[in-house]
């Protein structure tokens, strides 16, 4: 028995529906030597529901041709106008992004604290991490406690006196110095007197890593919740104790670590705007990938269809 099949593109196989193995399967039947480009002929030697696979072959581009016919806008204004305008529109974001890789590097320095003493012989690493949420950032002004068992650092400004920091989705590095060792750290007390105009009152705190710079030790203090008047308790003041280890790898801690890292530095199109300060790519080859992969899946649109 011959079936037929009509197809534009080439179809190199005939299949039919085993009821049995609940599968495509190819026995009993074979392509015909009739076949053609336009038609698949199939040859089976039983009656059955049958299909045949089908390759969609590319179009060969032939460049020089290509650009030649741009010669003639008329004929090619939308095409002409849509890749001007992309071309115009990555080298205005050029601009912005290799701005912001600049602010970067100064973002990801670390500066002492505004209120370090001279007499300071001690000193810790702070890593305070903003969260990426609307609002989050902050230009109220933040104090802390760093409290160990052997002392505390007394009330403490977040201010480094050259750079804005605490804003959204920011990794903030500043330089902590005291007169002498805390001893293991306990806890750390963090506030803000509210006194951010519209929406930078409010701050929403991720964590705060603490290194000791003479021993190398880090501590966690974990605390992915809002320090403000009109969200979550109304709380602006806030006590974190050092996180253990059943805190660090727990569950809820690594989601949401994990995915915003993945959103923020493993998204192609949004690292753009939400790179992490420090990245093995800057902003401005994130920009220029985007635009060779939409450029190449243009062309790929052109080959297939």
């Amino acid at each position: 028995m011959t079936v037929e099949f009509k197809w534009i593109v080439f179809s190199p196989g005939c299949k039919y529906w085993d009821e049995e193995e609940e599968k495509w399967s190819n026995e009993g039947c074979s392509v015909s030597a009739l076949t053609t480009s336009k038609f698949t002929i199939c040859d089976c030697n039983h009656l059955t529901s049958f299909g045949s696979e089908m390759v969609v072959a590319p179009n060969t581009i032939d460049f020089s041709n290509v650009f030649a016919k741009f010669a003639n806008l008329s004929d090619n204004a939308a095409v002409f106008s849509v890749v001007v305008s992309i071309l115009i529109l990555y080298v205005m974001l050029l601009v912005y992004t290799r701005r912001m890789d600049k602010n970067d590097i100064i973002k990801w320095g670390t500066l002492p604290l505004v209120d370090n003493a001279k007499n300071d012989r001690y000193f810790y690493k702070l890593d305070i991490y903003t969260g990426m949420r609307p609002g989050a950032g902050t230009k109220s002004r933040v104090n802390f406690i760093l409290s160990g068992e052997e002392g505390d650092s007394g009330v403490r400004f977040v201010d480094d006196g050259k750079r804005e920091l605490l804003r959204r989705g920011n990794i903030d590095h500043v330089l902590l110095g005291v007169p002498k060792s805390l001893g293991y750290l306990t806890f750390l007390r963090v506030w803000h007197d509210n006194s951010g105009k519209g929406k930078y009152q409010s701050w929403y705190c991720n964590k705060v890593v603490i290194q000791d710079i003479q021993t190398g030790e880090r501590f966690y203090f974990l605390c992915d919740r809002w320090l403000a008047v009109e969200e979550d308790d109304g709380l602006t003041d806030r006590i974190l104790p050092v996180a253990g280890n059943e805190n660090i790898i727990g569950f809820n801690h690594l989601f949401f670590s994990s995915s915003k890292r993945n959103l923020s530095d493993g998204h192609l199109w949004i690292s753009v705007a939400s790179r992490p300060t420090r990245s093995s790519f800057t902003r401005t080859q994130r920009l220029t990938c985007c635009v060779a992969l939409l450029f190449l899946t243009m062309i790929a649109n052109a080959m297939f269809y």
